[in-house]
């Protein structure tokens, strides 16, 4: 056997770490003496060498080998007399080098060797990484090509079926390019569907989504699926029920402990949930899975910002962000960490990126607005950040209340934010955020009774420790100190350790034994009274006139 293909068995072995230290010496060799090896020869042993670079993840030194391959090449293509064919082509080469340049994160450049490769000699894996290059620079007319282009050589490429969806393409556009190249294929049935799914969801029609993915689940051929589990969990997430969204994702978690896809967005809504070890347990189960992607990091930033470490959350978070830096939630996470770390400048530019990025997530509306409100001086500015939410997510329950507490914050605004509360209510009775925020300006304007209609009507369907801590303070306010003791126990008993509660709990016991000690005082007083008019009466014309009197 010769050098070359010892060479070739330690590559195809995968013992990359030999072939680098091999390909190395024999290529230093090659370059002090032309006749050792071939061209041919030299050509392979370059690729090989880029490829033991490329894995162990040495890229621009591997990009560095692959363009000196594509010169040997090219060279190799003007030699008639040289034939090759079982080389690596051009494409190949180029390729790889764009696989480098992507790892380097230097996406024009890769976009440019990959246009370097004619459209005729472009395969559904060159046309699929153009079109997520396009879409990922925001070349949104150039990634619906390339997409079309995917699916009508891979019709089940459903990748480009969502990324086409999510560029705008019509649901119905999208089925007929994947299910007429597939129209006697069995075990199919699901399709449909799905891509009805995928097609509500990029639409925001949230409801819709929900439907499609929760027919899909009820399947038996689909049941437990933790694709499709996860996105109907994003569509209820998205839709604001947080509720359902966690209990979904926590089920697909559940099937595969090792799953990564939307694992973050379950580490936020335990982070909102106060559920720290459940938190804990999901980002070490997260971290053990990999390290290479975001979701682990974004898990480990949640749990240490639930346990009030807000420099260590924002390191994590920074660390899922330069894996990806499309990653919403690593966004997200930091710009809450900055703000909880009172740096709102910081927070301000993390929450704007995730906006520019994703401008359908409300907790990027959300943070953006809190910021400016915290400056304490540009509550104009978040009003108007406010109302473009609105126009941005459309009238629901969860963007109407945005816009109105930001509008309570002004005195001459508030009956208009009472206005869109009630709207906010109409469109949801179960949002709670609305009926919180109406509450808190019945507290301001005094408003007990209203307040207590309102949260009376609300526990008919819902009950929380919020709730029934906020009715214990207005009905203390209205000196119904029975029925605050009992909605403050009842709170209590939700969740005991509720520091509201419990000082609402002691505020209106002090009150209620202040009380008691006022009436037994007066009581006193009255019997000393008493007791000196009697006094008096002994000693009285009274008694004279009575002695005097003839009974007889």
């Amino acid at each position: 056997m010769s050098l070359f293909d010892q060479i070739k068995l330690l590559h195809e072995s995968e013992l990359y770490d030999d072939v680098k230290l091999v390909g190395n010496i024999v290529l230093t060799i090659c370059e002090h003496n032309p006749e050792f090896m071939s061209m041919p020869m030299r050509f392979q042993l370059m690729v090989y060498y880029g490829n033991s670079l490329y894995h162990t993840e040495e890229f621009k030194k591997a990009e560095n080998v692959y363009r000196k391959a594509l010169q040997t090449k090219k060279v190799l293509n003007k030699t008639k007399s040289t034939k090759c064919t079982d080389l690596p082509s051009e494409v190949d080469v180029k390729y790889k080098i764009h696989q480098c340049l992507y790892n380097l994160k230097q996406y024009k450049e890769a976009i440019n060797m990959l246009e370097g490769i004619s459209s005729k000699q472009r395969s559904a894996r060159i046309n699929t990484a153009l079109a997520k290059l396009y879409h990922r620079m925001g070349m949104d007319r150039s990634a619906v090509t390339g997409y079309k282009e995917v699916l009508k050589e891979c019709p089940l490429a459903l990748q480009a079926a969502i990324g086409l969806m999510s560029l705008g393409v019509k649901g119905s556009e999208v089925a007929t390019l994947v299910l007429n190249a597939v129209p006697n294929m069995g075990h199919t049935d699901w399709l449909p569907s799905w891509i009805k799914g995928h097609a509500f969801a990029a639409s925001k029609d949230y409801s819709s989504a929900i439907s499609s993915f929760k027919m899909l689940d009820s399947k038996a051929q689909l049941r437990d699926s933790t694709d499709v589990l996860c996105n109907l969990g994003e569509a209820h997430f998205l839709s604001g029920d947080y509720t359902n969204a966690g209990l979904v994702l926590r089920r697909a978690h559940s099937l595969d402990p090792l799953l990564l896809y939307k694992m973050d967005l379950l580490a936020y809504l335990l982070y909102k949930e106060k559920k720290t070890k459940e938190l804990e347990s999901l980002s070490s189960t997260l971290m053990h899975t990999t390290e290479f992607a975001p979701e682990p990091w974004v898990a480990m930033g949640y749990y240490c910002l639930a346990t009030k470490k807000g420099t260590r959350a924002v390191y994590f978070a920074q660390k899922g962000y330069m894996i990806d830096n499309k990653n919403i939630e690593a966004l997200l996470l930091k710009g809450i960490a900055l703000f909880d770390m009172k740096k709102l400048q910081e927070a301000t530019v993390h929450f704007r990126e995730a906006l520019r990025i994703a401008p359908y997530r409300y907790e990027a509306h959300k943070g953006l607005v809190h910021c400016y409100l915290a400056t304490g001086h540009r509550t104009r500015e978040a009003i108007s950040l406010a109302g473009q939410a609105v126009k941005s997510l459309g009238n629901n329950a969860r963007s109407l209340t945005l816009y109105a507490s930001v509008l309570a914050k002004e005195t001459l605004s508030i009956e208009k934010a009472k206005s869109y509360l009630e709207k906010a209510m109409k469109l949801d009775s179960t949002y709670l955020e609305a009926v919180f925020t109406m509450v808190e300006i019945h507290q301001k304007q005094q408003q007990w009774d209203k307040g207590i209609e309102l949260l009376r009507k609300t526990l008919r369907t819902e009950s929380n420790c919020k709730l029934h801590t906020l009715l214990g303070e207005f009905l203390q306010q209205t000196n119904e100190v029975q029925e605050a003791l009992d909605q403050f126990s009842i709170a209590l008993s939700i969740d005991p350790s509720n520091t509201a509660a419990r000082e609402g709990l002691e505020r209106v016991e002090k009150q209620s034994e202040m009380g008691m000690e006022s009436s037994f005082d007066v009581d006193v007083e009255d019997m000393e009274n008493t007791s000196d008019n009697d006094a008096d009466l002994e000693g009285s014309d009274m008694e004279d006139a009575w002695s005097d009197t003839d009974l007889t």
